[in-house]
């Protein structure tokens, strides 16, 4: 297995697809140490193979899909170029496409940026560039940077090529558990069974890396019993922190599609802040330090929270007749 460490990063900023953005940021307390916030932009799926039928009549599909992502191969990283700002690199899918929820897409671009000392972007998107992405005029980027921060910035990203997967860690603290992790061998063995009992779809049956026209998912180990905060617009039983699943809880599954909606209790409602804080707090050195995830697109988003991973889901959303 070819395993390469790179120092922070954060891709050109086109948006849509994969994006990760990791911030440190400043102390909290005597006892905290750098924030930082990581962003996952993902963008909207094409439906290339649901057609608009006229009115009345039933969206059609040709293609079966297995509904499982368990054979889901993953994918292998290619070429790839570095520069002053970070690295781009080619990935292709490792085996058979599994069409779990979409057709599989074959040929992916990763670009990896350092946005500054502190913050790192990691975009992952279709090579074609058939997927949509939300404009610059909507939703502002950062712009690209004109210093190389690849060797001072606190967060480091690292890879392996084969399957493709990447962790981050941080320049300061290299031998705590990553900020964020997406290796397999990081994350609770599968099948998973339900954890929400009345619901089979909160399953889980594999973590690779998925990317198709209709369905993306990427999996982050997290500490047992850390602390999450955030991922709105919501109003959480749970209070404040998330139930992540432990101290008698069930786990938390956030929608993230604004609907009018008043003040449900754990629904989602009128906004879509798909933001998380997490806080953790090491008992060997007495530290305390936080981290932050935002989720950066256009579709229907899916968050799962049991510890000790979290999920990210984004599943294609169907253009449908007015009036239907």
């Amino acid at each position: 297995m070819a395993t390469r460490k790179k120092t922070d990063i954060r891709p050109s900023i086109n948006t849509n697809r994969y994006q990760a953005l990791f911030t440190p940021g400043y102390d909290w307390f005597s006892s905290l140490s750098l924030i930082i916030m990581f962003s996952l932009l993902l963008g909207t799926l094409l439906l290339p193979n649901i057609q608009r039928a006229p009115l009345g009549n039933k969206l059609t599909s040709n293609t079966t899909y297995s509904m499982n992502v368990t054979d889901c191969p993953g994918y292998t990283l290619g070429s790839l170029q570095e520069s002053v700002i970070g690295l781009t690199a080619q990935l292709s899918l490792a085996g058979p496409a599994c069409n779990a929820f979409g057709l599989d897409i074959s040929d992916l671009t990763i670009e990896v940026t350092y946005q500054s000392q502190s913050t790192l972007h990691v975009k992952i998107y279709d090579t074609a560039n058939q997927q949509f992405t939300i404009p610059e005029s909507v939703i502002e980027r950062p712009a690209a940077p004109t210093t190389s921060y690849t060797g001072s910035s606190d967060l480091v990203f690292n890879y392996d090529a084969t399957p493709f997967a990447f962790w981050i860690t941080r320049r300061s603290d290299p031998d705590a558990m990553p900020l964020f992790d997406t290796r397999v061998s990081s994350l609770p063995p599968t099948p998973i069974p339900p954890f929400n009992a009345s619901d089979p779809s909160t399953a889980f049956d594999g973590f690779p890396l998925v990317f198709e026209d209709q369905y993306l998912q990427l999996a982050s180990a997290l500490p047992y019993g850390t602390n999450i905060y955030g991922l709105g617009e919501v109003i959480a039983s749970s209070g404040f922190r998330r139930d992540i699943g432990t101290d008698g809880g069930v786990g938390t599954i956030q929608t993230h599609w604004s609907r009018d909606v008043a003040d449900p209790i754990d629904q989602n409602m009128y906004g879509s802040h798909p933001i998380y804080l997490e806080h953790r707090y090491n008992a060997t050195t007495g530290k305390a330090s936080s981290s932050g995830v935002l989720l950066l697109g256009y579709g229907t988003d899916q968050t799962s929270l049991i510890s000790p991973l979290i999920v990210f889901q984004r599943r294609g959303f169907r253009y449908l007749p007015a009036n239907t």
